[in-house]
């Protein structure tokens, strides 16, 4: 077993925010505090945050 995730379900919430604002992934596992393969292991891991993130980079590709 690993250690515990970092991972909290508001995240979801959040990361649709971040992506409405442009930022690229990279961006957001700064914010959150995380290394960007471990943003990839929540996206495989919790699909309610690949949701979001599809989400709102969806709404802001679609408003470039």
């Amino acid at each position: 077993m690993g250690r515990p995730t970092k991972y909290r379900p508001e995240y979801a919430q959040q990361v649709e925010h971040l992506c409405l604002l442009g930022l690229t992934d990279k961006e957001i596992a700064d914010y959150l505090g995380v290394a960007e393969s471990t943003l990839n292991k929540w996206k495989n891991d919790f699909p309610e945050f690949s949701e979001s993130i599809k989400k709102g980079k969806t709404f802001a590709d679609g408003a470039v």
